[in-house]
């Protein structure tokens, strides 16, 4: 496994290349539009960064993580008639895409039809060099989700805001990785929905950028929001502030809780 340097996108590489994404939220602009924010269909400049992807990692699969669509209830026409052709396109480089549907993904079966495959939302569990499992990450994972080594979960779209030498304030796209126990999750399982599940060991969660850069995100480093959080997180399982944070080039600026107070430093 291995992030893609400069692009919100994971390549697994072991048995087959996958290539992961999360939230592409088709149609996002629609929502700018309507509050006024003049912007173009960005359907063709997100098909672009696919296609240069999938044409120098030559994936076998492209698995999105939720929230391929952006509107609902009601899709726009941006999701009815652009991203059904968009993927038809990926999808002719001899590529299967497959999604695990998201909190914006309502209706996108009668859209696509068998224009993609469809994992549960609950998760799929992909064993290759580790076992992962891959999921939106806006309600709780399936009962599998114990056997994987790793989580790599969407939904959050984290940014970091950093100050620059003059003052100014940037948000870029961030992933991060978290540690957690096997037993806890397990632990919900029995307490919770009266499943029988034991585990044991060490599992780490990371939690993708948005693959459209259009989406604002959640700044991590300057509020706490918890609202957004998912059962994952709320759970107590994977502590925020404990994660490592990592640009999408690549720099690792430590950990969350250190940067919390580097921000702090500068008020």
């Amino acid at each position: 496994m291995k992030f893609v340097e400069n692009y919100p996108a994971i390549l697994l590489e072991k048995p087959e290349k996958i290539l992961v994404i999360s939230d592409v939220h088709f149609g996002f602009e629609v929502e700018l539009i309507e509050k006024g924010v003049k912007i173009p269909s960005q359907t063709w400049k997100i098909l672009e960064t696919l296609t240069t992807l999938v044409e120098e990692y030559s994936p076998s699969k492209l698995l999105v993580l939720g929230d391929l669509k952006h509107k609902i209830p009601t899709p726009s026409w941006i999701e009815l008639r652009e991203m059904p052709e968009a993927l038809r396109k990926i999808g002719m480089k001899n590529i299967e895409i497959m999604i695990t549907p998201g909190n914006h993904d309502g209706g996108i079966m009668k859209i696509l039809r068998d224009t993609v495959k469809y994992a549960p939302s609950s998760g799929v569990l992909i064993k290759g060099e580790k076992r992962f499992f891959c999921f939106h990450g806006h309600r709780w994972p399936g009962r599998e989700v114990v056997k994987a080594d790793v989580i790599i979960t969407g939904h959050l779209h984290p940014k970091i805001s950093i100050r620059t030498d003059l003052g100014n304030i940037v948000k870029k796209a961030v992933w991060l990785m978290i540690e957690g126990e096997k037993n806890k999750i397990a632990k919900i399982f029995r307490e919770k929905f009266d499943v029988d599940v034991r585990a044991r060991g060490k599992i780490t969660m990371i939690i993708m950028p948005a693959f459209n850069p259009l989406i604002t995100g959640i700044s991590i480093n300057e509020l706490n929001p918890v609202e957004k959080l998912w059962p994952l997180i709320r759970s107590n399982i994977f502590k925020l502030n404990e994660s490592e944070v990592i640009l999408l080039n690549g720099e690792r600026l430590g950990r969350l809780k250190e940067l919390e107070m580097v921000e702090g430093n500068h008020e």
